[in-house]
């Protein structure tokens, strides 16, 4: 339902504008009743009763065995799609194996605690007010810890150290967490922020910039040679994550001043590719082209978030100065 409504002035300093009567009618207001308004940007968001809160209950059956990996995927379908309470139930008994799946899922989200558990029901609950945990405060979480992933990768090839290129492996479920969170809130609230549909987007790209971290962890601890040219895949990492961090610090001042020029290195990218491949003719060629591979793919990323970092910044634009 749209509709215009001019806006008129009472007492020389009130701003009144009338409601619908038809949405009057459907909230079960009337004179006297109590609305509230919210601000998001350049909008105003009306919730017509203020006392009660709607509470989103979801079930989920398990009628037949399923494995733990396909449960997990399906209790995160349902954490995105959004719940306050969600009762999983058989109608025999839940399993061992079923159980602890669903335990590990709720301490692998974010807000989501056991709240009742029995033989054949367990009901989870969204315990976290997103109020005070907004969408650009996740993003930034999200994007550190892709920045400390990044860089103790650099330092573990450097060092040499596998135990600390092991630790940034198992960081990798802090992405998802993130990037689930930010599913479920943008899914919830797209209407109330215009830039939600860039988080959404930023999040996926930070999610992919950790998976190619990660890959790069794995392929330097299954490592054959000890003798890489480890320095120069340090070079390209580090120009990667220097060029990550300008990339998303643009993002954030949400200037257009020096997008540009980060989405102009993509040839200098595919160049710095190419030289450390042709170190591999002479080492350890599985390890210095899949490294070159993943190192590439961080630092176009990088791009995409100059380039995403453009859209939102020239759609909150009426005039814009090249």
């Amino acid at each position: 339902m749209q509709s215009i409504r001019k806006i008129q002035l009472t007492g020389g300093s009130t701003y009144i504008v009338s409601l619908p009567s038809k949405w009057v009618k459907n909230n079960n207001l009337q004179r006297s009743s109590e609305i509230k308004i919210e601000e998001s940007q350049n909008r105003l968001i009306l919730y017509g009763d203020v006392g009660v809160k709607t509470e989103i209950e979801k079930h989920l059956i398990l009628n037949s065995k399923m494995d733990s990996k396909s449960i997990e995927r399906a209790l995160i379908s349902l954490y995105i799609s959004g719940y306050d309470t969600l009762a999983i139930t058989s109608s025999y008994y839940i399993s061992d194996e079923t159980r602890e799946a669903i335990k590990k899922f709720s301490k692998l989200v974010i807000g989501i605690e056991i709240f009742e558990e029995n033989s054949k029901k367990i009901v989870l609950q969204n315990v976290l007010n997103s109020n005070s945990y907004p969408i650009y405060n996740s993003i930034k979480r999200m994007s550190l810890n892709v920045e400390s992933m990044i860089y103790d990768t650099i330092k573990g090839i450097n060092d040499m150290d596998n135990d600390l290129l092991k630790n940034v492996i198992e960081r990798d479920d802090e992405i998802d967490r993130f990037q689930w969170y930010i599913y479920r809130e943008v899914k919830g609230k797209s209407c109330e922020d215009p830039n939600s549909i860039y988080y959404l987007i930023i999040s996926r790209i930070l999610e992919r910039m950790a998976d190619h971290t990660v890959n790069i962890c794995k392929i330097w601890l299954e490592r054959n040679d000890t003798d890489i040219p480890y320095k120069k895949v340090v070079e390209n990492l580090s120009f990667s994550l220097d060029l990550y961090k300008k990339s998303m610090a643009l993002f954030y001042s949400k200037k257009y001043n020096g997008l540009n020029d980060i989405i102009s290195f993509k040839k200098t990218i595919m160049d710095q590719k190419k030289e450390l491949l042709d170190l591999g003719k002479s080492s350890d060629i599985a390890t210095i082209s899949f490294s070159s591979e993943e190192i590439s793919r961080i630092a176009l990323y990088s791009t995409d978030i100059a380039e995403l970092a453009m859209d939102m910044v020239l759609s909150m634009q009426n005039e814009t100065t090249l």
